[in-house]
C-alpha cells in the first residue's frame, strides 16, 4: 500500500502501511511539518516561509506530530 499525501506543491508517497495509518491520525500541520522535514529534506526555515509562520511553530508542529507519531506506533506494536 502506498500513500500519498498532498502538501501545497508536494506530493509525498509514504509506502509503510503503519507509519501511513499513523500519520493520517496527526493534524494536518503536524503532518505537513513531519512529511516536508524528514520526506522532502525541507528545513525550518523553509517549511516556515511556505506557510508563513515563525520557525519556532514549525518546530513546535514537528515535536508535538513525532510524539504523538511514536506513541501511535508504539500502541500498534
Amino acid at each position: 500500500i502506498v500513500i500519498m499525501y498532498r502538501s501545497d506543491a508536494f506530493v509525498i508517497y509514504v509506502a509503510d502501511e503503519e507509519l501511513s495509518t499513523a500519520l493520517k491520525e496527526l493534524t494536518e500541520k503536524q503532518r505537513n511539518a513531519i512529511l516536508l522535514y524528514f520526506f522532502q529534506g525541507m528545513n525550518d526555515r523553509e517549511i516556515s516561509k511556505l506557510y508563513h509562520v515563525s520557525r519556532s511553530a514549525i518546530n513546535s508542529r514537528r515535536d508535538r506530530g513525532l510524539r504523538k507519531l511514536q506513541k501511535l506506533l508504539n500502541e500498534m506494536e
